[in-house]
């Protein structure tokens, strides 16, 4: 009897991934909002496939990013919610699997935002949709400069969630930023004595970090 794919949670810095397109004139466009999540779904893809060659898998993506100016979800945001649809002129599929480079053994199956926390209370949603936990994910600063709240908070609270879950799920980290190595350190710690693993894939490695958790940083390149 064939092994039911592996569960894999895919927690993407989305900031980090755009800055790491090459090419890419707007940020806001539902092609480059494509194109990183083809080179993610395919990084992830090719790294699980060296590290476990005898598996398949399920993916559940989940991207942080700052989604939303008080209320409104940014044109960010609006992009990748268009990108769920890999191609529009196809005339069957173009779902999310089709950013799979071994569609039959990498699933993509689910794409979601990091604005609405797993962990938080259905209570605490707001905005005229009640669709999200985290308004305000972009805002000013007081010289002017737009930048990001909440969001590495926000991707660390979601990988301890999922980290305590009693199933036999891997997580992976996708980005660049050494303020997530505490909790992907304290992801593995909860994972001691499960089977389940916790991993960061990061571009080319990460620099300054401990030198004990490279079996953790699966490093990529672009």
């Amino acid at each position: 009897m064939a092994r039911r794919p592996r569960r894999t949670h895919v927690l993407i810095d989305w900031n980090s991934e755009l800055h790491a397109l090459r090419g890419a004139t707007s940020s806001e466009s539902v092609d480059v909002a494509r194109r990183v999540l083809k080179s993610v779904c395919r990084q992830v893809g090719k790294s699980l496939l060296q590290s476990a060659p005898d598996e398949n898998f399920f993916l559940f993506l989940r991207a942080y990013h700052g989604w939303r100016r008080g209320f409104e979800p940014t044109p960010n945001r609006a992009a990748l919610e268009a990108a769920r649809v890999f191609d529009p002129d196809a005339d069957e599929g173009g779902g999310l699997n089709e950013y799979s480079a071994h569609p039959r053994r990498v699933i993509v199956r689910e794409l979601e935002f990091g604005d609405r926390l797993l962990g938080a209370r259905d209570e605490r949603l707001c905005g005229q949709r009640r669709d999200h936990h985290l308004p305000s994910t972009l805002q000013t600063d007081r010289a002017g400069i737009l930048g990001e709240k909440m969001v590495d908070t926000a991707l660390v609270s979601d990988l301890l969630y999922l980290a305590v879950e009693d199933d036999d799920s891997w997580l992976i980290v996708v980005g660049q930023d050494a303020d997530l190595v505490p909790g992907i350190l304290t992801a593995e710690g909860l994972l001691q004595g499960t089977g389940r693993r916790v991993v960061y894939l990061a571009r080319g490695g990460l620099k300054n970090s401990n030198p004990k958790m490279a079996e953790l940083v699966w490093q990529r390149m672009n």
